[in-house]
């Protein structure tokens, strides 16, 4: 079912009707003793609107998550980021990211992440959910798998795209992630009979709160992403106009009337 030479991620059994970014990264922990470490991640994703969920396990018996609101180009730096190392010399973490939102064609994600602490290297799947089935009468759906995304490289640096198939998921679902987590937050363990998950109240409080907020204002978002996307280039074009023949100007507009103009 996975495209992976390890286990299925722990997260996954929860996540499999969500579109999401699933980050195999790995921690290498030189002086091989029990430790705790911070982490940032850096991430950029150029043709997205929406929201961003993120949430990991920072050691096992709990869960870190938050929510960002994402415009055009906007970049979200996720500072301060906890792991345990346990005493092997490779440390897996698996990071989930959860769109709630619109891609463009042309979008584009670069990430970062980064440790004063060790080493790291990642690599980054897209899941996208399965709504085939193998017969009309059948309530086994179609085996899916996790598609990794291979780096593309260009003179700016690196970034991923991600295949047609994946898309951001509809943001009325936000409020079904929730509903997960107080449902971790719920969870018991059967051997010791104490909560498998250290008490997240404040935090999907907060969560609650943040959704609220932003789905609020992307209801009230008028000015459509493309449009966005013109008022940016023309920007790009006034701050580079000094140093622009006026043929080179002329075909810059040219340049924007047709690409936009055959947009739907």
């Amino acid at each position: 079912m996975f495209n992976l030479k390890r286990d299925a991620p722990w997260f996954f059994q929860h996540l499999e009707n969500y579109y999401h970014l699933f980050l195999n990264v790995r921690f290498t922990n030189g002086v091989n003793v029990r430790r705790n470490i911070k982490f940032s991640v850096e991430l950029n994703l150029q043709g997205f609107e929406g929201l961003l969920f993120y949430m990991y396990k920072p050691d096992i018996k709990k869960v870190s998550f938050n929510l960002y609101k994402h415009s055009v180009d906007q970049t979200h730096e996720i500072r301060d980021l906890n792991l345990v190392l346990n005493q092997g010399t490779m440390n897996p973490l698996d990071f989930v990211i959860i769109p709630f939102g619109y891609f463009k064609d042309e979008h584009k994600f670069t990430l970062d992440i980064r440790s004063d602490d060790v080493e790291s290297s990642f690599d980054l799947y897209s899941w996208s959910p399965s709504n085939l089935y193998k017969n009309i009468k059948s309530v086994i759906k179609i085996a899916n798998q996790y598609s990794e995304s291979i780096p593309i490289d260009d003179y700016r640096g690196y970034y991923f795209q991600f295949i047609s198939a994946f898309k951001g998921n509809e943001t009325g679902r936000l409020f079904d992630l929730i509903n997960l987590l107080v449902d971790f937050d719920k969870s018991v363990d059967e051997i010791d009979n104490s909560p498998m998950f250290e008490a997240m109240d404040s935090e999907i409080k907060n969560l609650v709160s943040k959704s609220n907020e932003f789905l609020f204002e992307l209801c009230h978002t008028s000015v459509p992403l493309d449009v966005k996307n013109i008022v940016r280039e023309l920007e790009r074009l006034k701050f580079n106009i000094d140093s622009l023949s006026k043929e080179e100007i002329f075909n810059w507009l040219d340049d924007l009337i047709a690409f936009y103009s055959g947009k739907s």
